[in-house]
């Protein structure tokens, strides 16, 4: 006669991954604030009820089965779903609430995007706002699954479902040490930088593909002996004399005082990328956002023509 299982109960499950996860069942009937031997009887049931043999029993300690490490796995991957469930729902209270999730590079995640959220909560006194300062794949993903509203990132975006806009374009700086032989001249080309060591961002970053493209434009090879993954990296380097480094103006601004800037005699600009989601939440909140990024770029622009 064919045995009938019966489904495992919501607490019996939460037991189980909790044993899984602290290591014992003492430490798990802690974790879920039930007595150790209700805890061993719901995992006994379990067991029992699902006809699987989820632990091996070696000197009072319980040690997962292969079938209770994949039977975790599945229980895992469900609780992840509910997880996301739960964040759905914080996402809804949180426009209810009135919040903004901000993304932006840690090259602009100085002076920049303080100016601009000072702005935006002059007057949006009551949003709560929450920035993240990561990389441009990193915030794009975000995007992509709602953990970000508004984003500031480098390089093309190539999505349909996000709305793009190119800020800050500027022409790129020569970055130097400020005893540096190239210090006296008060603009650079690229012949000036043959042979020159010089400070880069990685070979996969929006910023070298282009200073690789302006040296083969002009058949010359530049002399890379640095490279660096983040902005403040590559200024850093540069200040401590290993080379010379072709950035965006806004990237020397943690560096200011200690290197010497020199506009680069060239047609070639760097820009980032002010994305938000076309269909996305908080569109009005969002939409005022962006017009205070927008002015804080022209501000930006505007002082440093200026100077």
């Amino acid at each position: 006669m064919t045995r009938k299982f019966r489904q495992p109960t919501l607490r019996q499950i939460e037991v189980f991954k909790a044993v899984i996860e602290t290591g014992t069942v003492s430490r798990a009937a802690e974790t879920l604030h039930m007595s150790q031997p209700a805890a061993s009887k719901l995992l006994s049931n379990l067991e029992a009820d699902s006809g699987l043999d989820l632990f091996e029993r070696r000197r009072g300690l319980l040690v997962p089965t292969v079938r209770g490490h994949r039977f975790y796995e599945e229980v895992d991957r469900i609780f992840s779903g509910l997880d996301q469930i739960g964040q759905a729902i914080d996402i809804l209270r949180d426009e209810e609430r009135g919040r903004l999730t901000i993304g932006v590079l840690p090259a602009l995640s100085g002076r920049f995007i303080s100016t601009t959220i000072r702005s935006f909560s002059d007057e949006q006194p009551d949003v709560f706002i929450s920035l993240h300062a990561r990389s441009s794949q990193f915030l794009i993903d975000w995007m992509r699954t709602g953990k970000v509203d508004v984003c500031i990132v480098t390089g093309r975006v190539d999505d349909p479902h996000i709305q793009a806009e190119s800020i800050l374009k500027m022409p790129i700086v020569c970055l130097m040490p400020q005893d540096h032989p190239l210090a006296h001249r008060e603009q650079l080309t690229v012949a000036d930088l043959e042979g020159i060591p010089l400070v880069a961002f990685m070979d996969s970053s929006y910023a070298r593909h282009q200073m690789e493209r302006i040296f083969e434009a002009a058949n010359f090879r530049p002399r890379i002996v640095t490279e660096a993954t983040t902005s403040q990296n590559v200024c850093e380097l540069v200040a401590a004399g290993m080379g010379v480094a072709l950035v965006h103006p806004a990237y020397a601004e943690t560096v200011e005082g200690r290197v010497a800037v020199r506009p680069f005699v060239l047609d070639s600009f760097l820009d980032f990328q002010l994305c938000r989601l076309r269909q996305g939440r908080n569109r009005r909140l969002v939409t005022a956002f962006v017009d205070k990024v927008r002015a804080t770029a022209q501000t930006f622009a505007r002082d440093h023509d200026a100077t």
